[in-house]
C-alpha cells in the first residue's frame, strides 16, 4: 500500500484533464496548507504564484536542517510541497491569498490558501490543528461556543469568492475540515459555486447547529475521511456518515493524513473504526449530552490545564515528559475537585493509551481498564 507521496509518485504525470479531480487530491491540497507559506505565496489580494515557484521560494527560505528540527505530525508538508511542484498534475496550480493568524492569548489559530487549478476550478485549503496544545484546546472549544477560526473561515470564503464565477471545493484536515463546512453552511448565497466540501478527521458540530437549515443543506455536499482510531474526527456530531480509512500508525498517531493507506486513486478503507475509538466517541458524547454549554466550557479548561501543567507547547512533547512533567500532571489532575476532576482524569488517562498502545494484547488490556473508568464514572452519577 502506499501514502499521499507515493500517489504523487505514481499519477502525478496525468493532469487533471487526463483523469478527474479526486478525494486524494484534496487531501493532499488540504494537507498543502500546514506549509509555512510567509513571504512565499502572497497575502488576500496581492498577487499569486505557481506551484512550482512555490516550492521554489519556500527551498530557499528554509534549510533541510531547519526542516528536520520539526518533529511534529505535519513535518511531511514541505515534502508535499516539493512533489507536488515537481508533478505534472499541479506544479502549475496558482496559489495566493494566503494568510496566517495565530494567536496563543486569544486561543485562535486560523491559516487558509487558495489554489487555483488547471481545470478552471478553485480549491481553498483550511489549515487544520497542528500538534501545538492551543490548536487542541480550539477543538475541544467547538463544544460550547463558535471558537475565532470559525468567523475568520466564514470571511475568508466569502472575501476570496466575491464576484467570482469559478466553481469551488474547499477542504481541510483535522480542525481546517469543520472549518470548510462552517464557510459554506455561513455563505449560503455561495452555496450553488461550491463542488464538494472535504473533511478528512475533521471535527463534527453540536446538535443545534446541525438541525438547522444550512447544515442540512450543506450535508448534501459533505465527503467526511476518519482514520480506524479517530479521535479528532469524532469530537461532537458527524454531518455525514465518514468513510473509515486503513492507517499504519497507531492510536492518535493515525492523525496523520500521511499514515493513511493508498491503493491506486482510491483510499484503503475498513467497514469500521476500532474500539479505542469508539470508547472515546462514547465517553464525549456521554459526557457532552449531559453538561450544560458553561459545563463543557469548565471541563474543557480543566483538561487543558492538565495539559500545560507538563510544561510542554506541543501535542508530540507529551510522550517525551519524563519524570518532572509526569508529576506536574498528576498534582495539577488531583487539584480539579469540582465536577469535571473525575471527567478530566478519565480523559487524560485515554490519552495516553493512545499514545502507548504498541501491542494487540497491551490494546485490549487498556481498552478493558479505560472501560472500568467509564464504568465507574457512570455509576458515581
Amino acid at each position: 500500500m502506499g501514502n499521499l507521496l507515493d500517489y504523487l509518485a505514481w499519477r502525478g504525470d496525468l493532469s487533471l484533464a487526463q483523469d478527474p479531480f479526486n478525494s486524494i487530491d484534496a487531501l493532499l491540497l488540504s494537507s498543502l496548507s500546514y506549509v509555512d507559506f510567509t513571504n512565499v505565496v502572497p497575502a488576500k489580494g496581492e498577487g499569486m504564484v505557481t506551484m512550482e515557484e512555490a516550492s521554489k521560494r519556500f527551498f530557499e527560505l528554509h534549510t533541510e536542517e531547519e526542516l528536520a528540527q520539526d518533529k511534529s505530525f505535519i513535518n511531511f508538508a514541505p515534502s508535499l510541497l516539493r512533489a507536488l511542484a515537481e508533478s505534472n498534475r499541479f506544479k502549475d496550480a496558482y496559489l495566493l491569498n494566503f494568510v496566517d493568524d495565530t494567536d496563543i492569548s486569544r486561543e485562535i489559530q486560523f491559516a487558509a490558501v487558495e489554489i487555483d487549478l488547471s481545470d478552471g476550478t478553485v480549491f481553498i485549503s483550511y489549515r487544520g490543528t497542528d500538534d501545538r496544545i492551543v490548536g487542541w484546546k480550539e477543538d475541544f472549544n467547538l463544544s460550547y461556543m463558535t471558537v475565532p477560526a470559525e468567523t475568520e473561515a466564514d470571511q475568508y470564503f466569502r472575501e476570496v469568492m466575491d464576484g467570482r464565477t469559478e466553481k469551488v471545493r474547499l477542504g481541510g484536515h483535522s480542525k481546517g475540515g469543520h472549518l470548510a463546512i462552517y464557510a459554506v453552511a455561513s455563505a449560503p448565497e455561495l452555496y450553488d459555486k461550491v463542488l464538494t466540501i472535504y473533511s478528512f478527521d475533521g471535527p463534527g458540530f453540536n446538535d443545534e447547529a446541525m438541525v438547522t437549515d444550512h447544515f442540512k443543506r450543506v450535508q448534501k455536499k459533505v465527503e467526511k475521511f476518519i482514520p480506524q482510531t479517530s479521535i479528532v474526527g469524532r469530537l461532537l456530531t458527524s454531518t455525514v456518515e465518514p468513510v473509515v480509512v486503513k492507517s499504519n500508525e497507531l492510536g492518535i498517531m493515525q492523525h496523520n493524513p500521511l499514515s493513511w493507506e493508498l491503493e491506486g486513486k482510491e483510499f484503503e478503507t475498513l467497514d469500521f473504526t476500532d474500539k479505542l475509538s469508539d470508547l472515546f466517541d462514547e465517553t464525549m458524547t456521554t459526557w457532552l449530552d449531559n453538561m450544560s454549554f458553561e459545563e463543557r466550557k469548565v471541563f474543557v479548561d480543566e483538561l487543558f490545564s492538565v495539559f500545560e501543567a507538563s510544561g510542554c507547547e506541543n501535542i508530540s512533547e507529551m510522550t517525551r515528559i519524563g519524570i518532572k512533567g509526569t508529576k506536574a500532571i498528576i498534582t495539577r489532575m488531583a487539584q480539579i475537585k469540582n465536577d469535571s476532576g473525575e471527567k478530566v482524569r478519565t480523559l487524560v488517562k485515554m490519552f495516553f493509551i493512545n499514545f502507548n498502545v504498541l501491542k494487540d494484547n497491551v490494546v485490549k488490556e487498556k481498552l478493558e481498564d479505560g472501560a472500568k473508568l467509564i464504568t465507574a464514572g457512570k455509576n458515581r452519577k
